[in-house]
């Protein structure tokens, strides 16, 4: 048949592309043509794509960064399995596993928790003798979130649905895990609860504050719940004992807000991170004022993390992890360096890996997590480098406590025929003139 076509309708067949020439001379004289016919000239083959190349290992300041789908509120490491989750305003949250050597992350899933923002998030601990299901091959285990919705929810990572709920009179802001089945919850009013999951309402409550609970700590006992507060107070309560009788000491107001706390020292010392910017110390056991102030952050410190019993992560309003010595034998108290710079956004949260190689820190921009490397801090807490930046050592940490390791200061001269001037706060009168007639 192909041979039998006129030529001018032959050569404009061949003319076509060859998804046309079908059309044009039928199905049965394309395969003639194929087969008998002149060789059809043909499109070379488009070229295939080469394959991006593998992320090359990252370095130990680099970080790697995680992407979520809005706003980061919160992040915390898995207790067991490379995997990362993090709470977001959308309500959800999010999970990630990570290769930190390779450079590589993954997003697995995406929980529905709440229906409004999610501003904390923890794993619970894992019950003994739980089996090691996963989902994706890489996770297990429970997620505690509190909320704007004033919801305080349990989530299974396995199956995303929700095993447990409670309504809260506030909305939730801080979590602190205490058992497989326990664990307590602040809110914007001040409430402060310890629910447990095999009960519908909280068998222990306390509303001692007046603002918003910002973090939570556990003594080394884990007889007692510190909490910092926005109207300037730590509370610390006995979780054996609801309502006032619960309530074991509460400080003075600190004329700042407490918005970060950790338990270091062995039990023996509460630090607190302020609006100002001041790192502020409690003895335990001695509540009523601080005892110790370390000063050079730039801005308010939102969030900590202790690595050791003398050595902590602080998080700041500029975007800085700065690594702080807390009565080190050496070092004494004092801000040492910069550790990591996650941006010029406020770091809301910072995170421990399990192993304790790795930290997170959260913020606003994207990518709103990162994951960093602990070298640089290590070197920071050895002295190995010097800060970055930053005043001379003890320059700028206060101390009233006896146990405070000396730092040695150089004298400086004062000129003569000039007289040393001092100031004080608006905040700082008030409260002298208060004193004065008592």
């Amino acid at each position: 048949r192909a041979a039998a076509l006129p030529p001018k309708v032959l050569d404009t067949a061949l003319a076509l592309p060859e998804s046309r020439r079908e059309a044009c001379l039928g199905l049965r004289a394309m395969e003639e043509l194929k087969l008998s016919g002149p060789p059809l000239e043909t499109a070379p083959p488009a070229e295939a794509l080469p394959e991006p190349p593998p992320p090359l290992p990252l370095t130990g300041t680099e970080p790697l960064p995680i992407e979520t789908g809005s706003h980061t509120f919160d992040v915390q490491f898995h207790p067991r399995e490379a995997l990362v989750a993090a709470s977001t305003i959308e309500g959800v949250v999010e999970l990630h596993s990570f290769d930190r050597d390779a450079g590589t992350t993954e997003s697995l899933r995406t929980l529905s928790c709440h229906n409004d923002s999610c501003r904390v998030v923890r794993f619970l601990t894992e019950r003994a003798g739980a089996s090691s299901s996963s989902v994706a091959g890489s996770c297990a285990g429970r997620l505690a979130t509190a909320a704007a919705d004033r919801l305080a929810a349990v989530t299974d990572i396995e199956s995303g649905k929700k095993s447990w709920k409670a309504r809260m009179t506030g909305k939730g802001c801080a979590l602190l895990p205490m058992s497989a089945e326990q664990f307590a919850v602040g809110d914007d009013d001040g409430g402060l609860r310890i629910f447990d999951i095999r009960q519908k309402k909280a068998p222990v409550r306390w509303k001692e504050s007046d603002d918003f609970i910002s973090d939570l700590a556990l003594s080394r006992d884990r007889q007692a719940i510190c909490a910092t507060c926005g109207d300037g107070t730590l509370a610390v309560y006995d979780i054996r004992k609801a309502g006032t009788p619960g309530l074991i000491a509460m400080s003075d107001f600190q004329e700042d807000e407490l918005l970060a706390c950790s338990v270091m020292r062995d039990g023996s010392k509460v630090v607190c991170g302020s609006q100002l910017g001041v790192l502020i110390i409690f003895s335990w056991g001695d509540f009523g004022d601080q005892k110790d102030r370390i000063k050079g952050h730039r801005g308010s410190v939102d969030a900590l993390a202790s690595v050791a019993e003398d050595c902590l992560l602080t998080g700041a309003s500029d975007g800085k992890v700065r690594a702080v010595s807390v009565y080190h034998k050496k070092l004494g108290n004092n801000v040492l360096g910069i550790a990591a710079d996650h941006g010029e956004f406020p770091v809301e949260r910072i995170a421990l890996s399990p192993c304790g190689r790795l930290f997170a820190t959260a913020s606003h921009t994207q990518p709103a997590v990162k994951l960093w490397s602990r070298e640089v801090a290590d070197q920071l807490f050895a002295g190995e480098i010097p800060g970055e930046d930053l005043p001379a050592a003890g320059e700028d940490a206060d101390s009233d406590d006896s146990d405070a390791p000396p730092v040695k200061k150089r004298k400086k001269r004062e000129k003569k025929g000039k007289k040393k001037l001092t100031t004080k706060t608006d905040a700082q009168k008030l409260a002298s003139g208060f004193f004065a007639g008592l």
